[in-house]
């Protein structure tokens, strides 16, 4: 089994402590076991964060209509939706890994 970026890292600690000759071996096991490239593209997550922007403003389109018409819990309900979906575009933009953390509360 080859050694993984991971297992290098809990085996030597903090990176920011590493030696030279630590730097180079993380280096080196990188080039001969690179990691697993991210499930999706930067350019399939730029469309991603597209549709969160299309959805974000639609949405906040509806809070604004309820808001309108004095019904402000839903229009309040709508609002986080929004904002949950400016965020999410927001996480898309700088790519997969950090969509993912942004996702799942990292």
């Amino acid at each position: 089994m080859a050694l993984t970026l991971d297992q290098f890292r809990e085996t030597h600690g903090d990176p920011a402590t590493w030696c030279a000759a630590e730097i180079d071996g993380y280096l080196t096991t990188g080039d001969m076991n690179p990691p697993p490239p991210p499930l999706h593209s930067h350019a399939e997550m730029q469309t991603v964060a597209a549709d969160y922007e299309k959805s974000a403003a639609q949405q906040q389109a509806v809070a604004d209509r309820l808001a309108a018409d004095g019904h402000t819990t839903a229009a309040g309900i709508w609002e986080r939706g929004a904002q949950q979906a400016r965020q999410y575009a927001a996480a898309a933009h700088f790519g997969y890994p950090h969509f993912e953390a942004v996702l799942n509360g990292w």
